[in-house]
């Protein structure tokens, strides 16, 4: 009986396991190619453009959370990104975040923040800082 209680027991373990594969964050409309026009904000408020800072960055999302960056057409980033749920100081709500890389060096445009598609063809990334910066990005692909 000990036996057939163990076998019982182990069998309900296996059966309640719970994969690791998680379910992933949809992330269909940010798949494309995204130019940045503007970074601003802070609490000094700033703003950068591709005017005033002589450069042209392209985000490009592709298939399977990977991305690449570039900067006047050369590839400074690539890799994988996440998106998580996280809440919105904004509207309170739990919101899409993405994080890129802990590694990576600014470039530029937000690379940590609420992340959100617009008219099918704008993009925005906000920090999720009461005093915070966004990049703001339109679609040409």
């Amino acid at each position: 009986m000990k036996k057939l209680m163990c076998l019982f027991i182990m069998i309900i373990g296996i059966v309640s396991c719970s994969s690791d594969n998680e379910t992933k964050i949809d992330n269909s409309d940010l798949i494309g190619k995204w130019n940045w026009t503007v970074t601003a904000g802070g609490l000094i408020y700033f703003q950068e453009t591709p005017e005033t800072t002589g450069k042209i960055i392209q985000l490009t999302f592709k298939e399977f959370y990977t991305y690449s960056i570039t900067e006047n057409g050369n590839e400074i980033s690539n890799g994988t990104y996440e998106l998580i749920m996280k809440k919105s100081i904004y509207s309170g709500a739990l919101e899409r975040f993405i994080q890129f890389p802990e590694n990576q060096q600014y470039t530029g445009i937000v690379m940590r923040g609420i992340i959100k598609t617009f008219e099918t063809n704008k993009l925005n990334i906000s920090d999720n800082n009461y005093d915070g910066i966004g990049s703001e990005f339109v679609r040409i692909e």
